[in-house]
């Protein structure tokens, strides 16, 4: 099965699954590219790239028209993250206020610092960080992260976590960036020596659309993702 958004929406999709109680491997192929597995009509796992599990779910985009999607029935196993409703409920909710999160802090990625838990050391953290180190849901994280912004508690570094990524560019794309991409600097040690932030960003987006994977990518196409977007917004203003 497959088909576009354009011509039925990806609840009406996903709630077809559900009813004729597949097994199988749902792919979303959108802005933010994601899968949900499903098990006897409920949905099992999911995520972006190789970032699985209920936070990379509830970070893809519920409500999304433009795209494609294609189901192919493959033995999976899992139990249900909730019973059908419960979970695309909670994903609409999650998935609607990530929108508005994303407006204050960018990204989970971003790296924040003040007098908060979490968030008070010397350099900062970032959300992400956060939330792994407390074991917390990162959405919870970043909205207390978005509160805290806005009330002033919290200031963002102008650092993010993807900074640390070594990359040795294979392409032939041959620009002053990629050439000083060898794996002797990471992203933040070459913002540092004189590449602007959204070059490099523009950059790490494309490669990883392309195809370029590391352990993390999932996580970092979807930041980037919202990075752009919220740059794209303030340019819009």
């Amino acid at each position: 099965m497959q088909g576009q958004f354009t011509d039925v929406p990806l609840i009406g999709v996903l709630s077809l699954l559900h009813e004729t109680r597949q097994m199988g491997v749902l792919d979303v192929n959108a802005e933010v590219p994601f899968t949900v597995a499903f098990v006897d009509g409920e949905v099992v796992e999911g995520g972006i790239l190789d970032w699985t599990g209920l936070d990379a779910l509830h970070a893809s985009p519920l409500l999304t028209d433009n795209g494609s999607f294609s189901y192919m029935r493959r033995n999976v196993t899992g139990r249900a993250i909730a019973p059908f409703e419960q979970f695309t409920t909670d994903w609409a909710r999650v998935s609607d206020e990530w929108a508005q999160i994303s407006a204050v802090i960018e990204s989970p990625s971003a790296v924040l610092t003040g007098a908060l838990p979490l968030f008070d050391q010397e350099k900062g953290r970032s959300v992400r960080a956060a939330a792994r180190d407390a074991g917390l849901p990162l959405f919870e994280v970043a909205s207390r992260a978005a509160d805290a912004l806005s009330s002033g508690k919290l200031r963002a570094t102008g650092r993010y976590a993807w900074f640390g990524l070594k990359l040795n560019h294979q392409g032939q794309r041959q620009t002053a960036l990629t050439r000083a991409m060898d794996g002797q600097y990471n992203l933040g040690e070459l913002i540092e020596r004189g590449f602007s932030l959204e070059e490099v960003r523009s950059y790490l987006l494309s490669e990883v659309r392309l195809g370029l994977r590391f352990s993390g990518s999932g996580w970092v196409l979807r930041d980037l993702i919202w990075e752009t977007q919220h740059a794209e917004a303030k340019l819009a203003l």
